[in-house]
Formats: C-alpha cells, sequence, structure tokens
C-alpha cells in the first residue's frame, strides 16, 4: 500500500490515502495490541485521513481515543458526538489543497457502532449515553448533520466534497446506509464507503437534486485498493 502510493505520488503530487474505518481490529495483530500495531502501521504507511467504524471501538473508548491520538492524520467523522459538551469528538472534515483547487473529505461514522461494538462502551457508569451517532427513527438526523458539514465545507472554499463513510450499502440498517445519506444531501460528489464490506468498482446515485454522486467500496481486509480520480 505505501508502495502504491509513492507510486501514484510520482504521476502527481495531488494524492491522498484514505480509510474507511474498521483498521484496528479483525485480525490478530490488532488484537494481540488492542489496535496499536495498526495504527503503527497506518503512520508508516502515510495514510491522510482516517474515520472511525463501529469496530474502532471495540477497546472500549478510552483506548480508542488514546489510539486517536496517535494517529498522525487523524480521525475525522461528521456525525460522532460527544452529548456532554454537544461538539463533535472529532473535526467533521479535512480541508485537502491540490494547486488552485480545495477537497473537501468529510467522514461519516454508522449509528450502527453502538450495537455493532459493545453498547456499554458509549455510556457513563449510570447506563445513559454520552455518545451519539446522530441516530433517529428515520434518518433525518443523520442527513441534516452531514449536510451541515458538507455545507461548511463549500463555505470554506472546497471546490469538491468527498464523504468517506463506514456506512454500507447491503445488509445494514437502509436509513443509515450511505445511498440513503447521499439521497437525502446535496454538494456531495463523490462517496469512499465502508461497512458492508462489499466490493463496489464504481455506481452512480441521485441525490437530493437529482444530480449523480459517484460511491465506491473496496470490500474488506485490503481485498483491492481503489482508486478514485
Amino acid at each position: 500500500l505505501a508502495l502504491y502510493k509513492k507510486q501514484m505520488l510520482e504521476q502527481t503530487p495531488y494524492v491522498v490515502l484514505v480509510d474507511a474505518g474498521d483498521a484496528i481490529q479483525g485480525a490478530p495483530i490488532g488484537t494481540l495490541s488492542d489496535g496499536g500495531y495498526l495504527i503503527d502501521i497506518m503512520n508508516k504507511v502515510g495514510y491522510d485521513f482516517a474515520i472511525p467504524g463501529n469496530h474502532e471501538f471495540d477497546y472500549g473508548m478510552p483506548r480508542f481515543l488514546e489510539l486517536a491520538g496517535k494517529l498522525s492524520c487523524g480521525y475525522y467523522s461528521s456525525n460522532f458526538l460527544d452529548l456532554r459538551t454537544g461538539q463533535t469528538v472529532f473535526a467533521p472534515y479535512k480541508m485537502m489543497t491540490y494547486g488552485d483547487t480545495k477537497v473537501a473529505l468529510v467522514g461519516a461514522s454508522t449509528p450502527e457502532s453502538f450495537t455493532k461494538s459493545t453498547p456499554a462502551y458509549f455510556q457513563d457508569s449510570q447506563g445513559n449515553y454520552i455518545y451519539s451517532f446522530c441516530e433517529d427513527e428515520s434518518g433525518q438526523k443523520l442527513y441534516d448533520q452531514v449536510q451541515a458539514s458538507v455545507d461548511a465545507a463549500r463555505t470554506a472554499g472546497a471546490d469538491y466534497v468527498i464523504l468517506a463513510g463506514h456506512l454500507g450499502e447491503n445488509g445494514i440498517t437502509q436509513k443509515w446506509s450511505s445511498a440513503s445519506v447521499i439521497a437525502n444531501t446535496t454538494g456531495i460528489d463523490a462517496c469512499i464507503d465502508g461497512h458492508s464490506h462489499e466490493t463496489v468498482p464504481s455506481e452512480n446515485v441521485k441525490n437530493k437534486n437529482g444530480q449523480n454522486v459517484v460511491l465506491t467500496q473496496t470490500g474488506t481486509k485490503l481485498n483491492h485498493i481503489g482508486k478514485l480520480t
């Protein structure tokens, strides 16, 4: 992966390496280090942007926040909130400048994290939820939160906005899927997705205004490397 990034950089300086979640859990190297060795690898490879998937939380919130502080590129998520402050735990987006062009990468984490990790990790000692992923019955809270971050990135000068989501398509809660988020928002140009472990080279999804948004997903466990130009 590091070699592939190096080869791309030889063609153009405008390269960004993105992780769409679930990087630190799922293999013995993660289990043996509570995710620490994977953070070391990601730093060595040279990731530029990462979002927390549901399995980033599998070693507990204190451990994940500790690891997040060690990831050189940082984690980003527009909808992962600390209810005690009302603020996002991480910055919602990252602006990349390529010559005269600005590209914003907006992160989004699945609200399924509550059930597909350990619920207690998101609660206080009394069992009250102190974290949120903008979950509700309709999905509207998630759409509104992502839209607000997309709008903020556009206001800050983004020429293009890429949604990096750990949301998924098939076999997950449909209202929180990447396709549903795209269909209920505007201003997203493309979506790099994760969570459902599917290989989707490229498909078009209509946004709220009926415009095509490119959606792609590269499977799981580095079976593929995606290239979005």
